[in-house]
């Protein structure tokens, strides 16, 4: 039997960089294993993905992998500013040989994108920085002051405190809300109080498993499928509530590893399925109602709980909630650890700034 249809696919021309085995510039003009000639394009290209493979399952500065959907944005992200950096005339071959004068026609050029946010801008810049730390080389954008990378950095800041409300709370009848997607699919509308009771992300509410993730006797459920960077965390059951409804969601569950995805649909097929649904009822991004506003309630009842007072984002001064601040740092911890979060400060982004 063959085994060459198992190994890695290499060039007949190979240079090595490091511990980087990459298509030599001199493959230009080659046919490649699909009978067509090696351009530069495709050269680099190649090559920046012998990168990617390397370390693309590595978590940016901890010891620990990162989720499937991370790998996928980070792949198609580097990928695509491989093909910008040749559409913008840089014909390179290595990505070692990424200089700043390339890294800032990326910033200047996804600035003058007028459909991108600052938020992807950003994100984009974060990607191409681990990429290059891959390499050694990100002292290339680290020796770039914002007003080198963009020509309006002012607007290039990445908000991590919520200026505005995004929970449902104070805007809807959350259980008629609910109800309503129950009648189009009811477990979309199972999935979404899930999120409204245990502050779940879509992706987690989907996967969760009752049978095996909630824990009668110890009072709390475990998430550990669908978490941000695959961080498993224990969420207490705190409320009558909350404990009936997952008495409720046992009797919907024939089989021990039975999740809250029929079993005719495979995770991606019905993520399409649930926006899909969710959107149908008004709950879209256009309409200014999303599933993760269910996490932004959840955290700032948990909040008031803990502090006694309404959550900062409700709009209220400081000085009006008199509130205790070591007590009001228990509350941040408290929130970050139930909705999955490694970093205190992240809370802002859910219950507004202390300050």
């Amino acid at each position: 039997m063959n085994n060459s249809l198992h190994e890695p696919y290499k060039p007949q021309l190979t240079i090595t960089d490091g511990v980087y085995v990459f298509a030599a510039p001199e493959m230009r003009g080659k046919l490649n294993r699909n009978g067509k000639p090696w351009t530069v394009r495709t050269i680099f290209v190649y090559n920046v993905q012998q990168v990617l493979y390397r370390n693309n399952s590595k978590h940016a500065k901890r010891q620990k992998p990162v989720s499937e959907k991370t790998k996928a944005n980070r792949f198609n992200e580097i990928r695509s500013m491989a093909h910008t950096l040749h559409d913008l005339g840089y014909r390179i071959t290595l990505p070692t040989h990424i200089r700043q004068k390339h890294v800032k026609a990326l910033t200047h050029f996804w600035e003058a994108r007028e459909d991108l946010q600052p938020a992807s801008v950003v994100q984009k810049v974060s990607i191409l920085r681990t990429f290059l730390g891959w390499m050694g080389k990100e002292g290339v954008i680290t020796g770039l002051s914002d007003k080198e990378l963009f020509s309006k950095p002012e607007l290039m800041k990445r908000e991590y405190v919520a200026k505005e409300d995004k929970s449902w709370d104070d805007k809807f009848d959350i259980d008629d809300l609910i109800q309503k997607v129950s009648d189009d699919c009811k477990y979309c509308g199972r999935q979404l109080k899930l999120s409204h009771l245990f502050g779940l992300r879509a992706k987690e509410s989907m996967l969760f498993r009752p049978n095996l993730d909630y824990d009668r006797e110890g009072q709390f459920i475990h998430v550990r499928r669908g978490t941000k960077g695959g961080r498993p965390r224990t969420v207490p059951i705190e409320s009558v509530e909350q404990r009936q409804y997952l008495e409720e969601l046992l009797t919907y569950s024939y089989d021990l590893n039975e999740s809250m995805i029929p079993r005719r649909y495979t995770p991606s097929s019905w993520i399409k399925r649930y926006y899909r649904i969710t959107n149908r009822n008004g709950i879209s991004r256009k309409t200014g109602i999303t599933p993760h506003g269910l996490r932004h309630g959840y955290a700032q009842r948990l909040y008031t709980r803990t502090t006694g007072h309404p959550a900062a984002v409700k709009d209220v001064p400081k000085i009006a909630r008199d509130i205790d601040m070591i007590e009001e740092r228990i509350a941040r911890l408290m929130v970050s650890e139930n909705l999955g979060h490694s970093r205190e400060s992240i809370t802002s982004a859910y219950i507004g700034s202390n300050d």
